[in-house]
C-alpha cells in the first residue's frame, strides 16, 4: 500500500514539474512579431528616385551573406539593384529584411559579408544619415571602405535595423535581440546597403555623403508601408 502511495506521490510531483516547465517555456518563448503583413520591397521601392533611375543588368553585387549554409535564413525578403543618374554616377543597392531575428539567425552585417567575400575591410566608421525615424530620431549606421583581390576600392553606407533601433556592432545586435526574447518579442530587422566602386581621384567624402543622400532619397520615395520597413 505505501509503495502505491509513494508512486502516485512521484507521479503528481512529476506531472507538476513537467507542467511548470511548459508553462516556463511557453513564457520564455517569444511569440509577438512586430511586423505583419509586410510591404513587397521588390515591388513597392521606386525604379525611378529624383534625378537616379533603375540601371538594368545591373553589376554583381557583394553578397548578402557571409557564405555559411544554413537551413535557417534571416531574409525573408532581398532586393538589389543599380540606379545610374544624368551624369554617369552609379550607386547599388542591397535591400533585406526578416521578420524574426535570433541569436543564430540574423542580419549579417556588411564588414562580416565582404571579408567572407575575399575583400580586406580598409576602414569602418560611424555615420549618421541625412533621414530621421517617424519620431524624429536620427538613422545611425556605418561607412565602410573595403578592398578586393585586385586592390580595388569600393565604398559601402549601410544601417541595420532591429526593431525600433539601430545597430552599431555585433554586440549590440545580440543584446537587443536577448532583450526582445526576454520581453516576449520576435523583433524584425533590415540591412539597407548603398555603395560604388571607387574610381582613382574620387574624393571619397562626396562620394560617401552622395551615396548616402540616395539613401535617405529612397526612404522618402518609398510609399508608407515600405518605410516601415526601412525605417522606424
Amino acid at each position: 500500500m505505501k509503495s502505491s502511495s509513494s508512486t502516485l506521490v512521484r507521479s503528481v510531483i512529476v506531472s507538476v514539474i513537467l507542467g511548470a516547465s511548459a508553462v516556463l517555456a511557453m513564457v520564455a518563448t517569444p511569440t509577438v512579431h512586430e511586423i505583419q503583413n509586410a510591404s513587397i520591397l521588390e515591388s513597392s521601392v521606386p525604379r525611378q528616385i529624383g534625378p537616379w533611375r533603375e540601371l538594368p543588368n545591373p553589376r554583381v553585387q557583394v553578397s548578402l551573406s557571409t557564405g555559411e549554409t544554413t537551413y535557417d535564413q534571416p531574409y525573408d525578403q532581398s532586393v538589389m539593384r543599380s540606379y545610374v543618374d544624368d551624369t554617369g554616377h552609379m550607386i547599388q543597392v542591397a535591400l533585406a529584411w526578416g521578420k524574426r531575428q535570433r541569436q543564430e539567425v540574423k542580419i549579417h552585417r556588411p564588414e562580416l559579408c565582404y571579408p567572407a567575400q575575399g575583400f580586406t575591410v580598409e576602414s569602418l566608421t560611424d555615420v549618421t544619415f541625412p533621414l530621421s525615424t517617424p519620431d524624429g530620431h536620427p538613422v545611425t549606421g556605418k561607412r565602410l571602405m573595403a578592398k578586393d583581390r585586385n586592390g580595388n576600392l569600393e565604398a559601402v553606407s549601410y544601417w541595420i535595423r532591429l526593431g525600433g533601433t539601430y545597430s552599431g556592432n555585433a554586440w549590440e545586435t545580440r543584446l537587443h535581440i536577448l532583450k526582445e526574447g526576454m520581453a516576449g518579442r520576435i523583433t524584425d530587422g533590415v540591412l539597407v546597403r548603398v555603395s560604388q566602386r571607387v574610381v582613382p581621384g574620387t574624393n571619397v567624402d562626396e562620394l560617401f555623403q552622395r551615396q548616402e543622400k540616395f539613401a535617405a532619397a529612397m526612404v522618402s520615395a518609398s510609399p508608407a508601408e515600405a518605410r516601415t520597413l526601412l525605417v522606424r
